[in-house]
């Protein structure tokens, strides 16, 4: 039983438009007779209903409801399935070489497709799965400059462009010393892009 209910107090209902006060409670029913509106007093089952409160009240519990709020939000949120999936990146590359590149001698061959960088990227976006890849293609040109690796192919798809537009511009700005061009028709279609320096 909630003691918090009495006769005098002012609700709302939760399933219809309106207020009104509560004129007696018949806790065997769980119900309260309330006066709406017209003057009349109508049974509502008291789950049905919401007390209002002053407009102190209110603000007090608005306030200390915030901080619980936010973090529902935290742990239900991308943000939580972001960590996640970083954590399993960094877990998956904790071994710089441990990826899915192959060496040929002096190149290279870095598959940027998010099936072979990650286990499973449910419920990611467009954008944070290009950002994923390219943390990876950074990650793997620092490794052949380390390695002294002098050609690496990139292999990004065709798709709408997006990641192919973004590795050149980041080529261009961050890698002055490198040149690049597509990567064999033949072996890669137009899904690759070949970097040397």
């Amino acid at each position: 039983m909630n003691t918090e209910w009495k006769k005098g107090d002012l609700v709302r209902f939760l399933n219809d438009a309106g207020e009104g006060r509560i004129t007696d409670i018949d806790w065997d029913k769980m119900e309260a007779l309330v006066e709406d509106d017209s003057g009349f007093s109508f049974p509502h089952p008291i789950a049905e209903l919401v007390q209002v409160r002053s407009m102190e009240y209110e603000a007090k519990r608005y306030a200390h409801s915030q901080q619980d709020v936010q973090e529902h939000l935290l742990r239900n949120t991308q943000e939580k399935a972001l960590n996640r999936i970083n954590r399993d990146f960094k877990l998956l590359y904790k071994n710089e070489l441990a990826s899915s590149e192959r060496r040929k001698g002096e190149l290279m061959e870095v598959d940027l497709h998010i099936h072979q960088i990650l286990n499973s990227h449910d419920g990611m976006s467009n954008g944070e799965i290009v950002s994923i890849q390219l943390e990876h293609f950074e990650r793997m040109m620092r490794i052949a400059m380390k390695d002294k690796i002098r050609k690496i192919v990139f292999v990004h798809g065709v798709g709408q462009g997006v990641l192919r537009g973004e590795i050149r511009r980041m080529l261009k700005d961050y890698y002055p010393q490198c040149q690049y061009r597509d990567a064999s028709w033949q072996q890669y279609g137009q899904g690759a892009t070949m970097v040397e320096w």
